[in-house]
């Protein structure tokens, strides 16, 4: 064989190549894409709340014995219909919990408690792709903000609500902080404070560490992160960028509490004080509590919520 046709069929042969890998890296992206959507298709996230609180001897049915809820219903600007409940308690100060991945609206009630106690209104909305959401999608923030947003709007215009705060815990914190850093403080959708507990540091970030192991650099925890987020965005239209927690909250410009898990194994404590650092407000607290993942206001909701009342008042709330 001469020198042109080597050259001819090596060239073919890396040309199939890498026909095969693109192929193959565009099918492994959109796999991975759609499983990051979707990643509670098939799951009962009711029932995960309701063993989840189990787990922290919480009495799930005392709550419901003790405070009547109202199931609510609100359209976001896409849409989609955003289900919650709503606890009345007369007050013109109402509080919009935002719970995490895998749960729905039951997992805060611990929290809701103590809000209602202190004599605030209270709604836990239940997050897309959780609950009866019917938008079974999981955008880490990206689309969920449009629900939050669309609530807290409702709180003002339905409720009369004078103040309200926005409150999340882990992913659902994670929504919170992308919707204050894409609200104009002072308008209608805009909350007048906002605590997020434990959040999740980044889309990218947390895919990186679980694709990883917990090794970021790892070659698979940046194949996988990488052909995902390209063909998510492309084809989904979501951007991995939109859900960077540490960078996004540099516009955030809304009265913000951060609370730190110091035992936290999910969200480090380092990545929750870097989403601390970056916030653009100067009205802005960090609090640190001696506690597993979210489990602050379950180990000591009195000083927990101390901490929290201190910051509201400071903020005028």
């Amino acid at each position: 064989m001469n020198t042109k046709k080597i050259i001819k069929v090596t060239a073919i042969t890396l040309g199939v190549i890498a026909f095969i890998g693109a192929a193959g890296s565009i099918a492994m992206g959109g796999y991975v894409a759609d499983r990051i959507l979707h990643q509670n298709e098939g799951k009962d996230t009711h029932d995960n709340s309701i063993k989840q609180l189990e787990v922290w001897d919480y009495d799930t049915e005392g709550f419901m014995n003790r405070y009547e809820g109202t199931d609510i219903e609100v359209a976001a600007e896409d849409g989609n219909l955003v289900p919650a409940t709503y606890f009345g308690n007369d007050s013109d100060k109402c509080v919009i919990l935002v719970h995490g991945a895998g749960g729905d609206r039951v997992c805060v009630y611990p929290l809701a408690e103590q809000y209602i106690e202190d004599g605030y209104d209270v709604i836990a909305i239940d997050q897309r792709g959780s609950g009866v959401n019917p938008d079974d999608r999981v955008t880490f923030g990206i689309n969920e903000q449009l629900d939050v947003k669309a609530m807290v709007r409702y709180a003002r215009d339905e409720i009369g609500a004078d103040k309200v705060i926005v409150h999340g815990q882990s992913m659902g914190a994670e929504t919170v902080a992308v919707y204050a850093s894409n609200v104009t403080p002072g308008t209608a959708d805009a909350a007048d404070a906002v605590i997020c507990d434990s959040p999740v540091p980044g889309m990218e970030l947390v895919l990186k560490e679980m694709f990883g192991d917990g090794d970021t650099e790892s070659f698979m925890a940046n194949y996988l992160t990488g052909t995902s987020k390209l063909f998510m965005k492309v084809v989904n239209g979501i951007d991995y960028d939109d859900a960077d927690t540490i960078s996004v909250v540099k516009n955030d410009l809304i009265p913000t509490m951060i609370i730190v898990s110091d035992k936290d194994e999910v969200c480090l404590p380092y990545q929750v004080e870097q989403i601390y650092d970056n916030i653009a407000c100067e009205n802005k607290v960090i609090l640190h509590v001696d506690s597993a993942h979210i489990e602050g206001v379950i180990d000591d909701p009195d000083g927990y919520m101390k901490s929290v009342e201190s910051f509201l008042n400071e903020a005028g709330i």
